[in-house]
């Protein structure tokens, strides 16, 4: 769902922005709100329109959901590493860039608390965000990661 997408993206943004500053997600997203009220008062300014990639151009709907799968994630991160840690083979959860382990949240946090999304779904989404917003490797490191952690706590059958 496009929506949904779009919502997935200001979550990536605003987590990336409160890890980054170490600010809360309350304060990343008024600040990313912001630069949405400049973009649409500022018209066609060029130095506005350079903010627009910071921008999160949400309706309402689709804040109420980036606000609460964030809240869903500052509050589970912790429980989402240790579903990730088991599953990384010869490699250690703080290389992992931080792009790669929003997104690896996100994609968890849905799985673990928004059941009315199918988890392939989840998975699926979250590597749509690799290859728009991390590198090459990323969405075949991020699928075999989540599908390998979601075997682990249950949301998908094991093979």
């Amino acid at each position: 769902m496009a929506s949904r997408r779009k919502a997935r993206e200001a979550v990536l943004k605003v987590l990336y922005l409160s890890e980054s500053r170490n600010i809360s997600i309350d304060n990343a997203f008024r600040e990313l709100a912001e630069i949405d009220r400049e973009i649409a008062e500022g018209g066609d300014d060029s130095e506005i329109m350079e903010l627009k990639p910071f921008s999160l151009g949400l309706d309402e709907k689709q804040k109420k959901f980036a606000q609460s799968l964030a809240h869903n994630i500052v509050v589970s991160k912790e429980k989402f590493n240790d579903y990730i840690k088991p599953v990384l083979i010869n490699w250690d959860l703080s290389r992992i860039s931080r792009i790669d382990r929003i997104i690896l949240w996100i994609a968890l946090a849905e799985m673990t608390y928004m059941l009315d999304i199918p988890p392939n779904v989840s998975i699926n989404e979250a590597l749509e965000l690799a290859k728009r917003y991390s590198s090459e490797k990323s969405p075949s490191f991020i699928n075999g990661v989540l599908d390998a952690a979601a075997r682990n706590i249950g949301v998908i059958n094991k093979k």
